[in-house]
């Protein structure tokens, strides 16, 4: 499900590595003035079993700044201000497109600013390929827009609109310590791609979905010494005992 993503987005509102949060109220409420520029977003769902999830996005405020206490040595500080909010894709006409707009100017009190924010698909229906099947986690892009979002050196600069058609596979992954529950998510070369828009007005984002290629994840039932998880590959073949994530090339191979 998309609220499994563990992306920054909706992580960063309580805690930080160096201090918590003290209570204040803030504002949050968004009123985009008349002059905004939109950030149009458009995602074609791949298959009747996969679907676009909410676009979970990020304002930030230098007005509205966060109060902060220092675990070390309890003193308060303040750092930009958060505010997360999920913004609902429309279908278009019973098509596979799926679209939403996103103010870069959120306005309202606090004068909040787009930040970044994710967008992607998950599976919604699993039991086509295997019984007992349970969706899992989602995959997409996530796309910033000022420096405090790309502050992690893992973005990349894209200049003007940004069309992405990545392909994704099918990964059943049995976990069987602690959990009963197989799962059915998406695996891509990247699960979450990270770009920096520069000047973009419209987001495309076009994933391609190939399910005759199944990568299985069989978990160890307990730990023991020399007890590894196993990776079978849709050829047949196992990768090497410790590999704990799929070799995504050895997958997308012709």
């Amino acid at each position: 499900m998309y609220n499994q993503t563990k992306i920054i987005l909706l992580s960063l509102v309580l805690f930080t590595v160096a201090g918590c949060s003290v209570s204040r109220a803030v504002n949050k409420t968004l009123s985009p003035p008349a002059d905004t520029k939109w950030v149009n977003v458009e995602v074609k769902n791949p298959s009747s079993y996969t679907k676009p999830f909410p676009l979970e996005v990020l304002y930030t405020s230098t007005t509205c700044k966060r109060e902060l206490m220092s675990m070390r040595d309890g003193k308060h500080y303040e750092k930009v201000g958060y505010n997360p909010v999920k913004i609902p894709l429309q279908n278009q006409h019973d098509s596979d497109i799926w679209n939403a707009k996103i103010a870069k100017d959120g306005g309202g009190k606090c004068n909040w600013k787009l930040s970044e924010f994710n967008l992607g698909i998950e599976y919604i229906d699993a039991t086509h390929l295997g019984k007992g099947l349970v969706p899992g986690t989602a995959v997409g892009a996530t796309i910033a827009f000022d420096d405090n979002a790309t502050k992690n050196g893992l973005f990349k600069t894209v200049h003007g609109d940004i069309n992405l058609s990545p392909i994704y596979y099918p990964y059943i992954r049995e976990v069987r310590l602690n959990s009963t529950e197989t799962t059915l998510s998406l695996l891509g070369e990247k699960n979450f791609i990270s770009l920096k828009a520069d000047g973009t007005n419209k987001i495309s984002f076009i994933p391609r979905l190939d399910e005759s290629k199944v990568t299985r994840y069989i978990g160890v039932a307990k730990k023991e010494p020399d007890s590894y998880a196993k990776i079978i590959y849709p050829d047949g073949s196992v990768a090497p005992e410790g590999t704990i994530i799929p070799d995504f090339n050895k997958i997308n191979a012709k």
